[in-house]
């Protein structure tokens, strides 16, 4: 029997995470029908890193509304939709519900709204995982929340459930010299980085619905990243992060009921420029920013993401970390989501028979080939700390982690 290739639309095609994705779709064209791309604007057709004609989509100029359930179903009736990435920031949980109401599966890469905050989000939605069960749908499958949920999970099955997690990102990317930007730089969206960072109150998750507010937000309070960063990478000088409340402190908290938070920083003359800014003027915006992609001006730096799991006798480090020098056409963070939505996709493609329809976390696809895909595609590096007397002592280290049987798994090389 030969399967139906699923049509699969793309929401906010024009945004610079859908054109890097759309880059490395051109090499899985044929795992599906029809593309549709929609978007309020259409920057796409300039872009001359896309191959137009292989990727033979069809562009649907138009602005989403979450809320306009009928406007939505008439435009996936119109194209058969079966698959949706929701790329946009625009609210994620009417959009899911309308999505699961017309019977397509749902994937985005963060939950977003303009007037709740992220906890009140992962919260509505945990509860009613199996009620909407219309079509499988994966939520937060991007880097961090996505891949490092999966990280998480592979340590338990290991090791078994640790008292804490940490997530932590130190993103070195510049903009190599003589080049330069009279604006912020960092390499994601600023909405999102705004709504994280200064627009919502920030926060540790302690257990199951359980936080520790920070307030007013992750700008105002930093935490030296040496305890963190020292025992992995040797640094002249060590940063200071935001202590950031992101999904995949939430999901997993929810889920083995401890405690987990999230310690992000960027290139330091950036953080200094960016709180500088802050402590002025009692706020940043979006005009501040410039998202800086490695394509028209080269970056130096890396993006590096881990994620320690706390034993108390130990601590296990799963780390990966990518070189904007060793990329073209995209920067590492955009690459490193990248390959969190192609796991997602696959597993709807390849693994729907071993799941039920309802919500998916990362961490809920163990048992599915979610963990080949991220394994296969990036290098995570493994380290094994002893805890004696406070002090960290080097037990074992794995400089690729390679979980598949590849006597029963077919290798998509993204």
């Amino acid at each position: 029997m030969i399967m139906k290739k699923p049509n699969l639309l793309i929401l906010g095609a024009s945004g610079g995470l859908a054109q890097v994705f759309l880059q490395y779709l051109v090499h899985h064209r044929d795992f599906f029908g029809k593309l549709i791309l929609l978007s309020g604007k259409n920057r796409i057709k300039n872009n001359k890193h896309l191959e137009h004609k292989k990727l033979d989509y069809i562009y649907v100029e138009k602005r989403i509304d979450p809320y306009n359930e009928k406007e939505y179903h008439d435009i996936l009736r119109k194209y058969n939709i079966d698959i949706v990435l929701d790329l946009t920031v625009v609210d994620s949980i009417p959009l899911l519900e309308a999505t699961n109401n017309f019977g397509a599966s749902y994937v985005n890469t963060s939950l977003n709204a303009d007037n709740k905050a992220v906890a009140e989000l992962v919260f509505d939605i945990y509860p009613r995982k199996e009620k909407l069960n219309n079509a499988v749908h994966i939520l937060c499958a991007g880097m961090n929340p996505g891949i490092v949920n999966m990280w998480v999970r592979y340590g338990i099955s290991k090791f078994g459930i640790p008292k804490e997690i940490i997530h932590f990102e130190y993103d070195t990317s510049k903009i190599q010299t003589p080049f330069k930007s009279g604006k912020l730089t960092i390499t994601w969206s600023p909405h999102e980085f705004l709504v994280e960072n200064v627009r919502d109150p920030s926060g540790i998750a302690l257990g199951r619905k359980k936080i520790k507010p920070i307030r007013p937000n992750a700008i105002s309070q930093l935490q030296d990243m040496k305890p963190i960063l020292s025992p992995i990478i040797k640094l002249n000088k060590y940063p200071k992060g935001f202590v950031v409340l992101h999904e995949e402190n939430l999901t997993l908290s929810y889920k083995y009921n401890i405690p987990s938070k999230f310690i992000y920083s960027i290139h330091e003359e950036v953080m200094d420029s960016m709180i500088k800014t802050y402590k002025k003027w009692g706020k940043i915006s979006e005009d501040d920013f410039t998202v800086i992609k490695n394509t028209e001006v080269p970056l130096k730096g890396a993006d590096s993401i881990g994620v320690i799991l706390n034993y108390g006798n130990k601590k296990v480090y799963y780390f990966n970390s990518i070189n904007n020098t060793s990329l073209i056409r995209t920067n590492a963070t955009y690459f490193q989501v990248v390959i969190g939505i192609f796991a997602a996709l696959f597993t709807i493609l390849f693994n729907k028979n071993k799941l039920k329809n309802g919500v998916y976390f990362t961490e809920d696809l163990f048992n599915t080939n979610y963990k080949d895909y991220v394994f296969d595609n990036m290098r995570v590096q493994k380290f094994v700390f002893k805890n004696k007397k406070g002090k960290l002592k080097i037990g074992s280290y794995n400089p690729t982690i390679n979980p598949t049987d590849n006597s029963k798994f077919n290798h998509i090389h993204i």
